[in-house]
């Protein structure tokens, strides 16, 4: 694919999100994905919790200095604002890579109240007894569906993931495990930090040219550094598998700006983390 014909194309999507608040409780959507009935998803703001300070106050990573007890208690009411059954959640354990793991009803909890999944920052199922979480704080969220196979993947899609094309690796995990054809997948990208905020040394700033060759993905800030367009460089891994143009959808929302969100470099790493979640619901008898 030309930069042309990749440019125009990325100019085509028109960035869309949906927000709920229920119990205090904030939830951002994909409008195209909420289109299906047969799936849920979502990705939480930082309010409605139990948390203090820094972590106010829905904290929902384990891997904040705060007491897990109050995690927990989050993850409670965050399930019951989202209409997610709690003992049904199976979380990443993202290493920032490209690992992607395929997980069953036997997989439920862990990362709670069973021992966490092997490093891996992707998960994908069709099976519609658990819910998949992944864990974020600027990084972004990958949601996948395929509605021929009812199956769906997600993942945590930090820089080093994204460089390394942890899409395309989600999209061959649901076509090898599911008999997912690309061109019947839906993909969507959650709040993450925008273009205008990913600043980057020049080293970064030339990997991603370097990978993506085909995206006009750099800037420059106010300051004179470079930034780097994190939803170009989903894009293009997504249509690179096959996905077609007009089922890759994006947020648009900047976790760096929304203050209704918690953002590691805004706040300097003292901040909590938020949660993507997707699951299938059980489809009809007769579908």
């Amino acid at each position: 694919m030309t930069r042309e014909e990749f440019t125009q194309i990325y100019r085509s999507i028109r960035p869309e999100h949906a927000y709920r608040e229920r119990n205090g409780v904030g939830i951002y959507t994909i409008p195209a994905f909420s289109a299906y009935p047969e799936i849920d998803h979502g990705f939480s703001a930082r309010t409605g919790g139990v948390s203090e300070g820094d972590f106010a106050s829905l904290n929902l990573s384990f891997t904040r200095p705060e007491q897990r007890e109050n995690v927990m208690e989050n993850y409670r009411i965050f399930c019951a604002a989202a209409d997610i059954p709690l003992e049904s959640m199976v979380m990443d354990a993202y290493e920032h890579g490209t690992t992607v793991l395929c997980v069953s009803r036997h997989d439920a909890r862990r990362g709670y109240d069973r021992p966490a999944l092997p490093p891996c920052d992707g998960l994908v199922t069709d099976d519609p007894e658990i819910t998949l979480i992944t864990g974020h704080a600027d990084c972004m969220a990958f949601y996948f569906y395929d509605p021929k196979k009812h199956a769906i993947g997600l993942c945590h899609a930090g820089w080093r993931g994204a460089l390394n094309r942890i899409g395309t690796e989600v999209v061959r995990t649901m076509t090898k495990a599911c008999g997912s054809d690309p061109k019947d997948i839906v993909c969507g990208v959650g709040p993450s930090i925008c273009p205008k905020c990913f600043e980057v040394g020049d080293d970064v700033a030339e990997l991603f040219v370097t990978a993506f060759p085909q995206c006009e993905l750099l800037g420059e800030n106010a300051k004179g550094k470079a930034t780097v367009d994190l939803w170009q460089v989903a894009t293009a891994q997504f249509l690179e598998s096959g996905v077609e143009p007009s089922h890759i959808h994006l947020m648009g929302v900047c976790t760096f700006e929304d203050g209704r969100l918690y953002s590691h470099r805004r706040d300097k790493g003292r901040t909590g983390g938020m949660a993507a979640y997707l699951r299938l619901k059980k489809m009809p008898e007769n579908v």
